[in-house]
């Protein structure tokens, strides 16, 4: 590269950091979750998130996620941590699925969004930036968080009952923390509302 080809490389650079701090500076970059981002934005931050996942969970081991004992186990923390954005067989919103952007996939039903299940770990365990998708490492075991996989990765082929029964079956758990409404001795004071919406006929 010769220094001609060199100083107009470095002007278009300088152009585009100041072109991008401009943007930034007169708040033309609207930050409102009822806006979409631009494509050029929505690809870039797709490929640093993607990257990021891969990279980071290639060292996750796999248990047997058919077991039921451990789908069974899954579906009460389920319905109390992720059904509200992520929704569950039978129902078709919520409000905090329809209100968050990005849009929480609906795991009920594959889609572009499936994902290998050493990734989905990663993400739950470790949360995601940017997203409002929580960190649920900081109160949950490994085991604990394989048994909400091992539930997701069953969503995909139960009905709503079944999913129904499962989740009034079983036992929401933590390793440890407590939710909103929860007094200091742990008592719950309000009853959670796993899904906003009636579910679908």
């Amino acid at each position: 590269m010769n220094l001609n080809n060199l100083k107009f490389l470095i002007k278009i650079c300088f152009l585009a950091a100041a072109t991008g701090f401009l943007i930034i500076w007169f708040g033309l970059f609207n930050i409102s979750a009822r806006v979409e981002h631009w494509d050029i934005t929505s690809n870039f931050i797709e490929f640093v998130r993607e990257r990021s996942i891969r990279s980071n969970a290639e060292a996750v081991t796999v248990p047997d996620l058919s077991d039921k004992t451990r789908v069974a186990r899954g579906a009460a923390n389920y319905a109390a941590m992720c059904a509200q954005c992520h929704l569950a067989p039978g129902f078709s919103s919520s409000e905090l699925h329809e209100g968050l952007y990005p849009q929480p996939p609906v795991l009920s039903k594959p889609d572009k969004h499936e994902r290998e299940p050493i990734e989905t770990f990663w993400i739950i365990k470790n949360g995601l930036k940017m997203t409002a998708m929580p960190a649920w490492g900081i109160y949950n075991s490994d085991e604990q968080i394989w048994d909400l996989i091992a539930l997701i990765e069953a969503l995909k082929d139960m009905s709503s009952d079944e999913y129904q029964k499962l989740v009034a079956a079983g036992e929401h758990t933590h390793a440890k923390g407590r939710h909103a409404g929860e007094n200091d001795s742990g008592s719950e004071k309000m009853i959670h509302t796993n899904l906003l919406h009636a579910p679908d006929e």
